[in-house]
């Protein structure tokens, strides 16, 4: 089975140069609240600290595979912080920052799947040892549409950044005062709950759309645990070891689900009839990887999963 090359608790590095310490410079942005601070208060702060760095990243229409990951990851980490917040944040402005976020992201996610299906197919061919020359053309047509879509999602950029400045201008306003530790608890509840109740339905079914929700709720828990972090018996560095790794899973599986199709749907030929097969035989060991480790995980019941959670 394909072994995951991702970091499980940081994003993938751009290209080299000073792209590169850029992007990683603004990966460092902070995602933990801080002991002593006011919980309303410091998830103020954190989405402040992650949509400057997303929109610091994308300045002069940089659409580099770091910086277009760098914006999609800290567009989910502000999608985590307004799920914390959501008990004492009216619906109507959740539903604007939320649709502002999800239009932000879906303008990059064509780019950002480009990119991933050329580092998957260099990934697959390595692990599974086959010859480069052999699938030059087909990898060939992958790295021009990758290029292309460069070209063409430059002009997509600004209105990325008007979508997530609108969303960072909003943020002092954000009433959040009255947001407690039991609030955030009750959500970090609610998260783990609908996760450990879709992984039964993944286990019964072996649906991969099941599956798919599954990933991004454990995704959530990530962050939420991430964000929640000093509150945690030994920081929850356990607990979030455990969620990354089953993230890193499913990710993968994600990923290589993407090429799958992407061969499915382009021309017909050996090579890639050959990837194909890979990836079938691939998926099932990543799902089953991911829902052996959500297992164990997800054992404790909600409210016990919790209830170490001192806030």
């Amino acid at each position: 089975m394909a072994k995951s090359k991702r970091n499980q608790s940081s994003p993938r590095p751009g290209k080299g140069g000073k792209s590169g310490k850029k992007t990683a410079a603004l990966a460092k942005a902070r995602l933990h609240l801080l002991s002593g601070e006011g919980i309303g208060e410091g998830l103020r702060a954190l989405a402040s600290l992650q949509l400057e760095a997303a929109i610091a990243g994308l300045e002069g229409n940089n659409v580099s595979p770091g910086a277009i990951h760098m914006a999609r990851t800290s567009i989910k980490k502000v999608r985590a912080i307004l799920q914390l917040a959501s008990p004492v944040m009216p619906r109507p402005l959740r539903d604007d920052l939320q649709e502002h976020l999800r239009r932000a992201s879906s303008r990059m996610a064509q780019l950002r799947d480009s990119e991933v299906q050329l580092q998957t197919l260099d990934l697959l061919l390595v692990e599974s040892h086959r010859a480069p020359d052999q699938f030059a053309s087909l990898r060939s047509g992958l790295a021009d549409v990758a290029k292309q879509r460069r070209i063409n999602d430059v002009r997509q950029i600004p209105r990325v950044i008007a979508s997530l400045e609108h969303v960072r201008k909003g943020v002092p306003e954000w009433p959040l005062d009255a947001l407690g530790g039991k609030d955030l608890r009750r959500r970090i509840r609610r998260t783990y709950r609908r996760g450990r109740t879709t992984l039964d339905l993944c286990t019964a079914t072996r649906d991969p759309d099941a599956f798919h929700i599954w990933r991004k709720l454990v995704k959530q828990l990530w962050y939420q645990l991430r964000i929640t972090s000093p509150y945690w018996p030994g920081k929850a560095e356990d607990l979030i070891a455990a969620t990354g790794k089953i993230g890193n899973l499913a990710g993968t599986e994600r990923d290589h689900t993407l090429l799958a199709l992407t061969l499915a749907a382009g021309p017909k030929s050996q090579e890639s009839k050959l990837l194909q097969e890979r990836i079938g035989k691939i998926l099932p060991g990543l799902r089953k990887e991911a829902l052996v480790e959500g297992e164990t995980f997800y054992s404790p019941k909600p409210k016990a999963f919790v209830a170490e959670l001192d806030l």
